[in-house]
């Protein structure tokens, strides 16, 4: 009987997404004489809406939107066969989206994610899943917020457009606008962080350097997210409140209930029912390290094969010295698929190349 290789990777960014690192993979499985199921997946950042979708066998539509600075974009929301909706924050609002030299937290806003969530409540939605992850602001969902209908002010009584600037000068909200059929919806967030909204571990200070704010951006945020805190109530002090930027916050507001997001991915898609069929499952990411081992896909995915008693093998564009952690949820082996010293953008351009030709070495192996 043919084995079944399971190739559900997670995107390596930069290189490939989801769907291409799973194409890759199985690929090179069939090259050894294996049978393949593509399963490519997501940790509620980018790839989130497009993993669900496929899985699910859903549709897309194109909504019209507006960036993180305020460009006009096209973005996709996805529909599920039960009516379900699926928002991704960085397909409205991604940092990949906004080259490195416009970057600008203090200008930047959620907002574009309002007009996903108010298309899918149109289409009368029972449940939409809203994936936190690789978006280009910090402004505590205010942007989003306000696209919802709730109207912040300052000191003064004017009231805010809900940019990362307008978060150290809100003095009040009020949510009496909010448009009442997201009571009357299921909301559900897909984390791929557990930060907290405030803090030396809170959005502004973690997240901030890598969608380029400065020190005394950083400072600045982080004082108004935690007076933010107060006002969004105690809901805002949950794990995760933190995540995009504070959108965790935002959506904890309108009662959404949190999921990790790669566990969220692995059930809307069925993961279980393909794990049954498998005799090895083969997952990767872009970057392997200590940190991969906390919640994020790789891991994931590891501990799920643990479980039903299926060899897991986690390959990596990079893979760090420790990874010890990635032993212990699971994995058999952590490989890395470079082959020899490439300049950078070589090695993203033939990552393809090198998962295919890893994935056949291992099942040739175990063949």
């Amino acid at each position: 009987m043919t084995p079944v290789a399971l190739c559900a990777p997670d995107k390596l960014r930069g290189a490939l997404d989801a769907h291409e690192a799973a194409q890759a993979m199985a690929e090179g499985c069939r090259q050894a004489g294996w049978d393949t199921i593509e399963h490519p997946l997501a940790d509620g950042g980018e790839g989130t809406c497009d993993a669900i979708v496929r899985g699910r066998g859903g549709r897309r539509e194109q909504i019209s939107t507006r960036d993180a600075i305020g460009r006009p974009r096209r973005a996709t929301l996805g529909v599920l066969p039960d009516g379900s909706c699926v928002v991704e924050a960085a397909e409205a609002i991604g940092l990949a989206q906004i080259p490195r030299g416009r970057r600008d937290v203090m200008r930047a806003t959620s907002a574009g994610i309002a007009p996903l969530v108010l298309a899918a409540l149109g289409m009368n939605a029972p449940r939409i899943v809203i994936g936190l992850g690789g978006s280009a602001s910090i402004d505590g969902g205010l942007g989003l917020l306000i696209g919802l209908g709730l109207k912040a002010y300052d000191a003064e009584g004017n009231m805010l457009r809900g940019r990362g600037m307008d978060v150290p000068m809100v003095a009040r909200i009020d949510t009496t606008g909010l448009d009442p059929r997201l009571a009357h919806t299921e909301l559900t967030v897909a984390l791929d962080v557990d930060s907290p909204l405030a803090g030396p571990l809170g959005a502004a200070p973690v997240f901030g350097p890598q969608k380029g704010a400065s020190p005394s951006e950083i400072e600045v945020l982080d004082a108004g997210l935690a007076r933010l805190a107060g006002l969004y109530g105690e809901r805002a002090r949950r794990p995760g409140a933190g995540a995009a930027g504070g959108l965790g916050a935002a959506c904890f507001l309108l009662g959404a209930r949190p999921i990790p997001g790669a566990e969220l991915v692995m059930r809307e898609t069925g993961f279980a029912a393909c794990l049954a069929q498998a005799d090895l499952v083969l997952t990767a990411e872009g970057a392997v390290d200590a940190q991969s081992a906390a919640g994020k896909t790789v891991a994931r995915v590891a501990e799920a094969a643990r479980s039903a008693g299926v060899p897991c093998v986690i390959f990596g564009g990079r893979v760090d010295d420790d990874v010890e952690a990635l032993y212990d949820a699971g994995a058999s082996a952590v490989l890395g698929i470079g082959r020899g010293a490439r300049p950078i953008r070589q090695a993203l351009r033939e990552s393809g190349a090198d998962l295919r030709a890893a994935s056949r070495a291992v099942c040739t192996l175990r063949g």
